[in-house]
């Protein structure tokens, strides 16, 4: 080490020693406060107050009865039990979660497991006695006091799973890399090797090398590549569990020509790829350079409303919903106007997302237009931005065919005006006859729905306003254009918590298997889209529906119908009191389970 001395003192640094704080502490009057959980072994503390009582050093002490909850590992049949055997005798109870939307839902719980609780925003006097209190809070973990009849327990304490908001830290990493899963992987599947290039899975082997003492079992991936030799078998590389990270999944054709290991076609196809990545990032460059010189509107922080409307959401928001959201409002909050693709499946919580960054843009004064391909699908956006906003100054408003001339008129003008905050319309948005006062963010749902010429008279809002899409069957364009980079990309793949998978089947026209999946959806309290391809012969379908569930009510809905008969029909439907028949396909799944008849 240059110009100094070794070893170092490390006694000249300017760090104190814990027993010269607690000296200093002690001669300036200082309060210093350790907390334990361990009782002091002292029988001269035993007569002595049990408010405070001094130990042999002169040190007060506090003796607290009070213990840990127990620990129910999830087993909240037992907890609930154990709550119910505290309110028969009396005891004060308080439940704390992490924000309003969990409370409700705890209540919620609780009320249906016959186990009397209320919510209180907050706990100003002694509780009661009998009823768990549920408030937000953030208190951690609870604790019993016997001698006060007390327990104050968290949501984690109950049901054994870590309370979420959304300050709740859990990240998923902001980039996944495609890092292959050795025990996903089948034998045939096609993976890639950083040196090697493309390569056909085998199978995974242990192999010992070494003798006597020295011998070591470890674990290998097999990869099979071409034979460097003709009419020989393939080269095979057994690369060692702790080196996966050089190997990746195969994202491209479906059949790939296998390289040689060690071969020059391997480096040649990278020197490609390099020179091609070399003019997409020249291309880029020049395309961003032109959108940082694009001033658009920097939204400001989140106010305390918008933390108000994040915690009244009544779910538990995903890991990539958190990540995403916090991306929206980054770009939002930049001078460059925002241009994201929002990614998922349905049922992922997009939806959530676009309402976040409505209302953002809401609380800075400007508008905000939620386009959307069909009718039905505005009418759903309406309806669950309403209920979102209940409670709130925003003003949303549909813009469809539904609506008499006289509303459509109020609505643009109140666009115009700015008496209208939120619109949610269809193709009328973009026919040039509606203006806005101040317009702030674009949502486009379902992106892929919308022609060229749509996209054409989008682009003319793109200029300096914030765009927003949102699809979860992006067109190859809009893809390419968000994995190079010249659209920023947000992908949901975690699905919610509890969500069934989305089931399809395949098959010839059968109608006891129609009938069966009917029957099925209407257990539940479902409802059923069947999905006919011709407006002349629908009604005869539906009849034939009706004979297969008489207990079905169906209603019809197709494009020839005038607005009033189709409004009815998709009221009704939104209402959930009839199955629909509907020559349209419906902009997204309305169960769980789709059958597919040729």
């Amino acid at each position: 080490m240059a110009g100094g001395a070794a070893p170092i003192d490390l006694s000249a640094a300017s760090f104190a020693t814990f027993a010269e704080v607690r000296a200093v502490a002690q001669r300036r009057g200082l309060g210093w406060w350790t907390l334990s959980s361990f009782a002091l072994d002292n029988p001269e503390l035993d007569d002595a107050p049990a408010d405070a009582q001094e130990s042999a050093s002169g040190v007060p002490t506090f003796t607290i009865g009070a213990r840990d909850v127990e620990s129910y590992r999830g087993d909240v049949s037992r907890a609930l039990d154990d709550v119910r055997g505290l309110q028969h005798a009396g005891w004060r109870l308080v439940l704390t979660t992490e924000g309003h939307g969990p409370a409700k839902r705890m209540v919620e719980q609780l009320g249906a497991a016959d186990t009397p609780a209320r919510l209180v925003p907050r706990l100003d006097d002694e509780p009661e006695g009998g009823i768990v209190l549920v408030t937000p809070a953030m208190v951690g973990k609870g604790f019993v006091a016997p001698e006060l009849r007390l327990a104050v327990f968290s949501e984690a304490d109950l049901t054994g799973r870590a309370g979420t908001s959304t300050r709740d830290m859990r990240r998923m990493p902001s980039r996944r890399r495609n890092v292959v899963d050795p025990l996903q992987l089948k034998a045939g599947d096609f993976v890639v090797h950083e040196q090697h290039g493309v390569g056909r899975f085998v199978e995974l082997v242990q192999r010992t090398l070494g003798t006597g003492g020295n011998a070591a079992t470890r674990e290998y991936l097999v990869i099979e590549y071409a034979s460097s030799k003709r009419g020989q078998p393939g080269d095979r590389l057994f690369v060692p569990m702790d080196q996966l990270d050089q190997v990746t999944k195969y994202t491209g054709g479906e059949s790939p020509s296998l390289n040689k290991m060690g071969g020059a076609d391997w480096a040649k196809t990278k020197s490609r790829a390099r020179k091609h990545v070399r003019e997409i990032a020249g291309e880029l460059i020049r395309l961003y350079s032109a959108r940082m010189a694009t001033q658009g509107h920097a939204f400001g922080p989140d106010t305390p409303w918008q933390r108000e409307l994040e915690d009244a959401f009544a779910y538990v928001e995903t890991p990539d919903q958190l990540a995403t959201i916090d991306e929206v409002k980054a770009d939002m909050e930049k001078t460059v106007p925002m241009d994201r693709l929002v990614c998922g499946d349905v049922g992922y919580g997009k939806t959530e997302i676009a309402i976040r960054a409505a209302f953002k843009a809401v609380q800075d004064g400007k508008q905000v237009a939620v386009l959307v391909p069909t009718t039905l699908l505005g009418q759903q956006h309406l309806e669950t931005f309403s209920e979102r906003y209940a409670g709130f100054p925003v003003t949303v408003k549909a813009l469809s065919r539904f609506q008499t001339p006289k509303e459509s008129q109020e609505v643009v003008e109140g666009l115009r005006t700015g008496a209208v905050d939120i619109v949610i319309g269809t193709h009328r948005l973009i026919t040039g006859e509606v203006r806005f006062k101040d317009l702030g963010l674009v949502i486009i749902d379902e992106e892929q729905r919308f022609g060229v010429e749509h996209k054409e008279t989008l682009k003319q809002l793109r200029t300096n306003v914030d765009v927003l899409a949102m699809s979860a069957t992006p067109i190859p364009r809009t893809l390419e254009m968000a994995v190079t980079g010249i659209r920023e990309m947000s992908t949901l793949a975690t699905p919610p918590e509890e969500r069934h998978p989305v089931l399809t089947y395949v098959g010839a026209y059968e109608e006891k298997q129609i009938a069966a999946a009917v029957r099925r959806e209407l257990l539940r309290e479902g409802q059923v889209f069947y999905v006919h391809n011709k407006v002349e012969t629908i009604e005869r379908t539906a009849s034939r529906l009706r004979e297969l569930v008489p207990e079905a009510r169906v209603g019809v809905a197709h494009g020839k119908m005038n607005e009033h008969q189709l409004d009815q029909v998709i009221r009704a439907s939104g209402r959930r009191s009839s199955t629909s028949s509907s020559a349209r396909r419906s902009s997204r799944p309305a169960s769980t389970s789709r059958t597919r008849t040729r």
